[in-house]
């Protein structure tokens, strides 16, 4: 694997389809990754502080799979929401940190990738460890590499703008801890964004638009429906 000597462009989103992403089942996983490829995607200017922060290996991330009966469990609350979801009708989508992993554990989209995200959810707040490979957001650009990162957070939803709020209470990103009066102008970059990309996908705009209240509550993720 080689390492491109010329700063790579910032990726353009794609706009492909989030599948269960959009409807909700991974929130929290694509909050991870957007916002680790909106910071990936600010600091392309400085390629050697971008080869800086990141690693020639992955971040050693937890992994969890709680078998065919978690898995089928959680795949059966997604249908009854999505169902709910297309047919208007008012509806709440509970799921705990070991079912949000079961599902990442299966989603091709991460195991084809290489990606690595394992999240925990407690205390009203979500933390994720994420390992992303450098290829997936330099457009192919710097490869071999890893963007190792974690980062805990809140979650809200301002109902009558149909916006998704991510409350940041940290993000460390390899061995470099963004400080903390940093984190306001990271979010309010990165909220934009992440709800552009929700509102440009079927299944994440009829999440929004239907959504009354977003949270972390009782270590689990709750969507609740009009």
């Amino acid at each position: 694997m080689s390492v491109s000597t010329q700063p790579p462009p910032a990726p353009a989103p794609k706009k492909s389809g989030l599948g269960c992403l959009g409807c909700g089942c991974l929130i929290l996983a694509l909050l991870a990754v957007l916002f680790l490829a909106l910071v990936g995607a600010g600091i392309y200017g400085v390629y050697s502080q971008f080869i800086a922060i990141t690693s020639t290996v992955p971040l050693a991330v937890p992994a969890f799979d709680g078998g065919d009966e978690m898995y089928n469990t959680a795949k059966q609350k997604l249908s009854d929401f999505d169902h709910d979801l297309q047919n208007h009708v008012a509806a709440k989508l509970e799921l705990s940190g070991d079912e949000i992993n079961t599902l990442i554990a299966r989603q091709p989209a991460f195991t084809q990738s290489k990606t690595l995200l394992y999240v925990s959810v407690a205390n009203n707040e979500a933390t994720i460890q994420l390992s992303l490979p450098t290829g997936l957001i330099s457009d192919g650009y710097v490869t071999g590499r890893y963007l190792n990162a974690t980062s805990s957070f809140g979650l809200d939803l301002d109902a009558d703008n149909k916006t998704l709020m991510p409350d940041l209470h940290d993000l460390q990103i390899g061995e470099k801890a963004m400080p903390k009066n940093t984190l306001p102008a990271l979010q309010s970059e990165f909220t934009p964004v992440l709800n552009g990309l929700l509102q440009g996908d079927p299944e994440g705009k009829l999440v929004l638009n239907q959504a009354k209240s977003i949270r972390i509550e009782n270590d689990e993720l709750v969507i609740e429906t009009q």
